[in-house]
């Protein structure tokens, strides 16, 4: 693990304190099952510093962070498929995609970003170490995002669909000075902020994607063996984007696969296969995070106690309940209640 000295990067000591539960907000954008580890209980307070995941446009994910680490621990959670950034601003960092890992920051042989490929879901996962501080811009480029921009071609395109495929980027000192705008944007109305983060956003993107670009790509014949072999046309990609809709809704929390199938207007084969693409994950495993969500958010909000919660998210036992919701939120059911 990297050692900072304390003078090369020193968080305001005015930021907030902050807890697990903030840690997930908005992580459906990304992903789910969040999931803490290397902690007997993990204390109250474990990040000093700001963090937001935002949506700039369907399918174009901002993830920024300015933290510092207030105890030693390891989270993980999953990531739906696309294409990920991640540029070190200030600080250092420690992690995973699968089984790619990444050591960001000063030294011989380390570097400032991190530019892989999901071609599936897969766990994401971060290495705490109590003191460490990090700034950090991270973007993904979801299928849908890279498909309506049209840059979802030639080498783009094969580099997708190699799971954990790893491109040699080392970004120019204008992308690290737009990502250092990014993490601390100005105060503007948030229209106009949306519109200056997408911006600056973007011109990183084009110049990890050229990267990308002139690297040997798959030849003509290798691409199409690859479309045949995961071909997913535009409409049924909107269905399935309307289905994850419904499906977020609690519409079809009582429904079975087979029933989920034909509403979506495709067969459970079909759709076991292809709904990750929009999900991150299998429809059974969408639809009890979704319901596990919405037990958290009665449980927050007061409207119901832990048993009621349980039996919102489908679970016949409590235990079973808290121990689902502890795997998915890094918090007990009875945490999440006491934030009243």
């Amino acid at each position: 693990m990297l050692d900072i000295p304390p003078e090369s990067f020193a968080l305001y000591p005015e930021m907030p304190v902050l807890g697990l539960p903030e840690l997930t907000r908005n992580l459906h954008l990304l992903g789910g099952d969040y999931q803490v580890s290397g902690m007997q209980t993990a204390p109250r307070e474990v990040l000093r510093g700001s963090m937001e995941t935002l949506e700039l446009r369907p399918g174009l994910v901002l993830y920024r962070t300015e933290l510092q680490d207030l105890c030693t621990l390891r989270t993980s959670n999953l990531l739906y498929p696309g294409l990920k950034l991640c540029m070190l601003v200030q600080g250092s960092s420690e992690l995973s995609y699968g089984r790619r890992s990444f050591v960001l920051g000063p030294g011989a042989g380390r570097t400032a970003a991190a530019l892989v490929a999901l071609a599936e879901p897969d766990r994401f996962t971060r290495h705490w170490q109590s003191g460490r501080a990090e700034r950090k811009v991270s973007l993904t480029l979801m299928p849908e995002w890279l498909e309506a921009n049209g840059v979802a071609n030639g080498a783009v395109r094969a580099f997708c669909r190699q799971h954990l495929a790893v491109a040699p980027w080392r970004p120019s000192a204008r992308a690290m000075a737009l990502a250092d705008q990014i993490g601390r944007p100005p105060e503007m109305a948030p229209g106009l902020r949306r519109l200056w983060l997408e911006s600056r956003c973007l011109d990183i993107v084009v110049e990890a994607l050229d990267v990308i670009a002139r690297q040997p790509g798959a030849t003509a014949g290798e691409l199409k063996a690859l479309e045949a072999q995961d071909a997913l046309d535009a409409r049924s990609h909107r269905r399935l984007r309307e289905l994850r809709d419904f499906l977020d809704s609690g519409g079809a929390d009582a429904m079975p696969l087979a029933a989920i199938a034909r509403l979506a207007g495709m067969s459970a084969s079909h759709l076991q296969r292809h709904f990750p693409k929009v999900g991150g994950t299998s429809v059974v495993d969408y639809l009890r995070q979704r319901q596990l969500l919405r037990a958290r958010q009665a449980l927050e909000r007061g409207e119901a106690d832990v048993a009621g919660a349980a039996a919102l998210a489908g679970y016949a036992s409590a235990t079973n309940f808290a121990t689902a919701f502890r795997r998915c939120f890094g918090i007990t059911p009875r945490q999440a209640r006491q934030r009243l």
